[in-house]
């Protein structure tokens, strides 16, 4: 009778799981998002998520010219199109990883993320998640902070951001996640802000996904091979136990062939498993570059046009609507006591500058209106100069 297959975490540099482990047991393992690739995606009805995913992750690997299995979840899936989550972990990046598993004999049969655990037991009973509105949860644990944005029950933004960030970094961090939804999902005004610990539901909730079918794996390549060889090695010894009653004059034979191959697959359990150290530090950083290099590559980008639009912002007035369209729009919303102020502030993004030019071509305000407590509100059109304009 083979053994249940177990969930397991890697935090904190130690394997954790809600049962006691027998070495040789075949598990479940769930890690981090500091640990693994993972976009989300709208795929197109008819074609192949992960031909589309592939290329996408494979630009997001530190180590492009290496093998990248890929694996992909559908979220939702319409007439058009599917929404999907795309998950991939380095073949090259878990010596620490390995080292753990290898102490305790643990072979592993799945590659799972943690968060997606805990987002399960997050959502159950929570009604309110069905009213559609944008919120961004923040999951903490010792290994990263995890910003989970979503629309409703649906995902539209997933980052991580290393435990050991300052407050300067999570905020810079927490603005790319809402840059990341509203390029997503579309222009939202966000809710709430929620914050969550890691618990153990989150491995209840691997345990959980475990049973679908359609859940990700992304178990590469070369640790399928290891599996493979581990589970044709425990066999082969079996086998080899039944006969030596029988063949007692051949036993040193039969006894040495998975010896032979228990050192294969030690073997390869360390070449799959070596420049983890590199890893955690290239992929945060290609993730910053793939988000700042879209939305602050040059003076009209979404950063810089938001840090010169707060240094002007005068006291008394408050926004809260943000549409940001890179090269075509930006379209703000708020309110303030003095009407006064608001045409200073029009009047301030008519002339905002990029370098000898002016950002906006043609500054629009709506029309006013009044709030309680004698605040007006009001809402601006700002279009952007197109490249044939700033050349002029």
């Amino acid at each position: 009778m083979s053994k249940p297959v177990q969930s397991i975490a890697f935090v904190g540099g130690e394997i954790k799981s809600l049962a006691t482990l027998e070495k040789g047991c075949e598990c479940v393992l769930a890690l981090h998002l500091d640990r693994l690739i993972v976009k989300m995606l709208r795929v197109p009805a008819g074609e192949d998520p992960v031909e589309v995913a592939t290329p996408i992750l494979k630009a997001m690997s530190p180590f492009p010219d290496d093998p990248l299995k890929v694996s992909c979840e559908t979220v939702r899936e319409g007439e058009h199109e599917k929404i999907v989550l795309a998950v991939a972990f380095p073949e090259n990046a878990a010596d620490d990883i390995g080292e753990a598993l290898d102490a305790q004999k643990l072979n592993v049969t799945r590659i799972d993320a943690l968060i997606f655990g805990q987002l399960r037991f997050f959502c159950a009973g929570r009604k309110e998640l069905l009213d559609g509105k944008r919120r961004l949860i923040k999951f903490v644990s010792p290994d990263c902070l995890t910003l989970v944005v979503m629309d409703g029950d649906q995902p539209v933004s997933i980052r991580a951001i290393a435990a050991s960030a300052d407050e300067a970094e999570i905020r810079r961090e927490t603005m790319m996640s809402l840059l990341e939804a509203e390029d997503f999902g579309g222009p939202k005004e966000l809710a709430e802000t929620i914050e969550s610990e890691f618990t153990d539901d989150a491995l209840a909730g691997i345990d959980d996904r475990s049973a679908d079918a359609h859940s990700v794996n992304a178990l590469p390549e070369s640790w399928g091979e290891v599996l493979d060889e581990t589970r044709f090695k425990a066999k082969l010894t079996k086998y080899v136990i039944a006969a030596v009653s029988l063949w007692v004059l051949v036993m040193g034979v039969l006894f040495g062939v998975p010896v032979v191959y228990g050192y294969m697959t030690d073997h390869q359990k360390g070449l799959s498993r070596q420049h983890a150290r590199q890893y955690k530090a290239v992929k945060d950083m290609e993730s910053k570059i793939e988000i700042v290099s879209k939305y602050s590559d040059n003076e009209r980008g979404a950063l810089e046009i938001m840090k010169a639009i707060s240094d002007r912002l005068p006291e008394d007035i408050t926004l809260n609507n943000w549409d940001f369209r890179l090269g075509e729009s930006l379209r703000v919303g708020g309110d303030s006591e003095q009407q006064s102020a608001i045409l200073n502030f029009k009047d301030m993004m008519s002339a905002l500058p990029a370098g000898d030019e002016l950002v906006f071509a043609d500054v629009k305000m709506g029309a006013l209106s009044s709030q309680k407590g004698g605040r007006q509100r009001f809402n601006l059109e700002m279009v952007m100069k197109s490249e044939e304009e700033g050349a002029e």
